[in-house]
């Protein structure tokens, strides 16, 4: 049952909903994209966010700590996910700090506020990046990936604070980039001793409980050939003819799609929140005239599976490109390459304080969680692996995430900042 101090901060929150949507319809007007190698980012764009974020913390009393990332001073440990070549300055990592009373339990909430490309402008039936409101849903790129949990979690800390409640365990708020990217933005907080009891990263859940992420697994493989006219009739390899790298990657990209099917009906590739691995081609990259046989071809793929399973998920990658390779001469002689990094996965027990605190808060207010796994990682790598701080992420619907015409509907979004708020007060105690 709410308390006479929860339900005054659940009643602020339902009367100021209109401001918790003008705040991230602000957070989605920022082009916080993420960089890759084909897009130019708008660095600028950061700065403005960060500054936007860094009045609103500041107008609440947090303790700002602002830093940039070198990422090449980063510890590079297996699954760190590390690229010390990925420039992330003018990419702000933002971490604030409200101390409690030193009687309650410490929380981390975390958000990441880099998002990825947009895409094609015209397939998008709303500006991606102007907040559009229609149907009670705010569309946008980051709309619910994940501009939505950060302003739920600002905004029900700030509707604590207007109801005259103080919390009693220390609270730290972490905004960072890259989480689409490298989640090189969280592993620096964790570098920078940034601790808690529990952390909560109110991802896209559809307003279930998220206990466990998949880890990933990702590079690319190199297909090789041998350039020749592409007009005139070649003879044979052995003989010096041209061999084409992009027919030769075709095979490749089938026995990759063969092996996702594979590991569907394995037993052990079985997980209680989680589906089996999967390893998808993304990227195709070869050629250079439009009459020439290209020489080589790039396949770049993502790899998602289990945690504690990148072994055997390399391994069998790593066999199957060879399977193929033995069984064709060409490719025999001149074996494909792969180049891949990864990032662990993470889970915790559902019996963690914090995933019962959670499932209470969202219960309280009406709303039946599960608990769930996600086929992609969080920035919960990082603090489950390096610091084992209990994480778990809830927050709306995520159907949209990366998606044309992105949205969050407004109701999921205010029912977030509830949650967030009710699960703050719980965890960390309040006077």
């Amino acid at each position: 049952m709410l308390s006479e101090k929860e339900m005054r901060v659940v009643g602020l929150i339902e009367e100021k909903r209109e401001e918790i949507v003008d705040y991230l319809r602000k957070l989605i007007s920022f082009k916080t994209v993420s960089p890759s190698d084909n897009n130019k980012i708008e660095r600028n764009e950061y700065k403005k966010l960060q500054n936007f974020v860094c009045k609103t913390m500041e107008e609440m009393g947090f303790a700002l700590d602002i830093w940039e990332i070198d990422t090449s001073k980063l510890k590079n440990f297996p699954g760190s996910g590390v690229d010390p070549d990925r420039d992330l300055s003018g990419m702000p990592v933002v971490v604030g700090r409200l101390k409690g009373d030193g009687k309650g339990k410490s929380l981390i909430l975390n958000g990441h506020y880099d998002v990825v490309p947009a895409g094609i402008a015209g397939n998008w039936s709303h500006d991606p990046f102007k907040g559009e409101i229609e149907d009670n849903k705010i569309f946008g790129r980051g709309a619910c990936d994940m501009k939505a949990g950060i302003a739920a979690m600002l905004k029900a800390v700030k509707f604590i604070q207007c109801a005259g409640i103080k919390l009693n365990g220390d609270l730290t708020m972490e905004i960072v980039p890259d989480e689409e990217g490298s989640s090189m933005g969280t592993l620096s907080c964790c570098e920078r001793g940034y601790k808690a009891d529990a952390a909560v990263i109110p991802e896209p859940t559809n307003m279930n409980v998220l206990v466990a992420v998949k880890g990933n697994l990702s590079g690319a493989i190199t297909v090789f050939g041998r350039a020749g006219h592409a007009d005139i009739t070649q003879p044979h390899w052995k003989e010096g003819g041209a061999v084409n790298a992009m027919v030769k990657a075709v095979q490749v990209i089938r026995a990759l799609e063969e092996l996702t099917r594979e590991w569907r009906d394995r037993p052990d590739m079985a997980h209680k929140f989680l589906d089996p691995a999967i390893v998808t081609p993304t990227i195709i990259r070869g050629g250079e005239w439009l009459i020439t046989h290209p020489e080589e071809v790039q396949i770049g793929f993502s790899s998602d599976f289990s945690p504690g399973m990148v072994n055997t998920v390399r391994g069998e990658i790593e066999e199957k490109i060879m399977s193929v390779a033995a069984s064709d001469p060409w490719m025999k002689e001149h074996p494909p390459k792969l180049e891949a990094g990864w990032l662990h996965g993470a889970e915790i027990d559902e019996n963690e304080p914090i995933v019962e605190t959670a499932m209470e808060a969202a219960r309280e207010l009406g709303i039946e969680p599960k608990l769930v796994g996600w086929g992609t990682l969080t920035d919960a790598v990082h603090l489950v692996n390096c610091l084992k701080i209990p994480t778990i992420s809830i927050g709306p619907d995520d159907k949209t995430a990366h998606a044309t015409d992105e949205f969050v509907d407004i109701g999921q979004l205010v029912e977030t900042t509830k949650v967030l708020a009710l699960a703050a007060l719980r965890w960390c105690g309040y006077a």
